[in-house]
């Protein structure tokens, strides 16, 4: 710039038809009363343009400089001191839009009748902006009067943009504020709600019914929760959306709306996915009352049956003596009941406390030591003598097999022999766990194997006498077939498959 400014210098200098201290610039004879006249048809006078940021930086500008600001598109004079500059504005390009749209406006806030409203903004979305600079407005409401709608000067974005009104004032009575908005070419008639804020008298949490089921590790689906109240006065209420403590990672969501006059209900929609079983609580607060909503997640226990297809399993053994124990860490409450191949009615029972007597150890008096027939539990359908509940059956041998080959196997607890060891079992992948509950023996019924062995049943037969059955210990598992005299005879767990 300062070797540009000299060669001007130099020019003007050189520059003939110099008339009394005058100069011209592209003629012959300078207007009288310019001091430079600068003369064209083709063009015009060039001024330095500068960013806002680069003008800042001139130092010591002098009283009178002239630029283009490329950032607020002005030229702009300093009429202060060089010292203390001054930055006017002498003509802006004048801000146009392509569309503004009022029906797509946001209200930072409910506007309510007869009450006084201050901080409350609205936003109104415009597109096609220049970056132009535009004049405030000041817009007074028609419709539902009383309201002032203020928009500040400012300049427009390039392209896509906001402009913000800020609103005040009382509204007159319940219906529609409308303002006339007219910037940048355009105009549109703003519509702002008035509205009576929703109350009610009390809610009802202890009351809800909830719709769908909450599963462990699983993704929420359908799953609501419809909220009584009483005293409702019919206005309106934003919506809440509260985030879940006690089981973490799920969010209870109700839609902005309008309370009923009196009573009614709030559906909340549930949805995440909840990071263990137990209770997710949502403190609720909404209309000026509050409650927790407490909604139980259960335990959902499944694995692979294959490289890609999740089968869904009971959480516990059958008989478990408490159904509502952590299905992962294993316990005498999980252990469960002993089954004969192909028999409906279990053949001993599993522990009802830490040390429950014959369910513990010692032969069985009474051993029935005659194996079911081929066809009293079948791979092809479910046949009555299965013992699982509705819509579960005993797995097959190759489902047992799918498991051990697509599932990350992890022994769980202390492995060791022992009638009331009951804190050992075998995990496969991250949602099955099966405790090692041993066995009974097949020829009088003796424990064998609790907490060192695992022994799961299939319903696939092996010959007449015996069947196959997941087996586990320590270090590892497979499938296996009872063997002996009648395999059949053993008393194993029985852990259901969905069907």
């Amino acid at each position: 710039m300062k070797n540009t400014l000299i060669a001007l210098l130099g020019l003007l200098i050189l520059v003939p038809g110099i008339l009394s201290g005058q100069s011209v610039i592209g003629g012959t004879a300078p207007d009288p009363s310019a001091v430079l006249d600068v003369q064209g048809t083709d063009g015009g006078l060039l001024l330095p343009r500068l960013s806002s940021t680069e003008r800042n930086a001139i130092s010591s500008p002098a009283t009178g400089l002239i630029i283009m600001n490329t950032t607020t598109l002005c030229v702009e004079m300093n009429t202060g001191t060089s010292a203390v500059p001054f930055w006017k504005q002498m003509t802006c390009r004048a801000g146009q839009i392509g569309a503004l749209n009022c029906a797509g406006a946001t209200t930072s806030a409910q506007i309510e009748a007869g009450q006084a409203i201050s901080g409350v903004n609205v936003s109104v979305p415009y597109t096609g902006g220049n970056g132009g600079q535009y004049d405030g407005q000041v817009l007074t409401s028609t419709g539902i009067t009383g309201l002032t709608a203020t928009l500040a000067s400012g300049y427009l974005a390039n392209g896509a943009g906001n402009l913000t009104c800020a609103l005040t004032g009382t509204a007159s009575g319940l219906g529609t504020a409308s303002f006339s908005l007219n910037i940048g070419g355009q105009s549109c008639t703003l519509g702002i709600p008035v509205v009576v804020i929703g109350t009610i008298s009390t809610l009802d949490c202890a009351g809800t019914s909830v719709t769908g089921t909450l599963n462990s590790g699983q993704a929420a689906s359908g799953v609501s929760a419809s909220v009584p109240y009483t005293g409702g006065n019919s206005g309106v209420h934003t919506g809440q959306t509260v985030t879940s403590t006690g089981v973490t990672g799920l969010t209870a969501t109700v839609a902005a709306g309008s309370f009923a006059s009196g009573a009614g209900n709030l559906t909340y929609t549930i949805t995440g996915t909840p990071a263990t079983a137990g209770t997710a609580s949502f403190a609720l607060s909404i209309g000026g009352q509050t409650c927790n909503l407490d909604v139980t997640v259960s335990y959902v226990c499944k694995a692979k049956i294959d490289a890609t297809t999740y089968r869904d399993f009971m959480c516990y053994n059958l008989g478990a003596a408490n159904t509502s124990a952590d299905p992962f860490t294993p316990g005498w409450e999980i252990n469960g009941n002993y089954w004969q191949w192909g028999c409906k009615v279990e053949a001993a029972a599993g522990p009802t406390g830490p040390d429950a007597g014959q369910a513990n150890d010692g032969s069985i008096t009474g051993w029935n030591t005659t194996g079911a027939p081929n066809g009293s539990w079948a791979d092809g359908s479910k046949t009555a003598n299965d013992p699982c509940p509705t819509g579960f059956r005993v797995p097959t041998k190759a489902q047992w097999d799918g498991v051990l080959a697509n599932n990350t196997k992890t022994s769980v607890g202390a492995f060791s022999n022992s009638s009331t060891n009951y804190s050992a079992g075998k995990k496969f992948g991250n949602n099955l766990m099966l405790p090692a509950a041993g066995g009974r023996y097949y020829s009088n019924g003796a424990l064998i194997g609790r907490g060192s062995l695992g022994y799961y049943w299939s319903s696939t037969e092996n010959g007449t006498d015996n069947a196959w059955f997941l087996y586990f210990y320590s270090a590892g598992a497979l499938t296996n077939y009872g063997n002996g005299s009648n395999g059949r005879s053993s008393g194993f767990s029985v852990r259901c498959i969905a069907e």
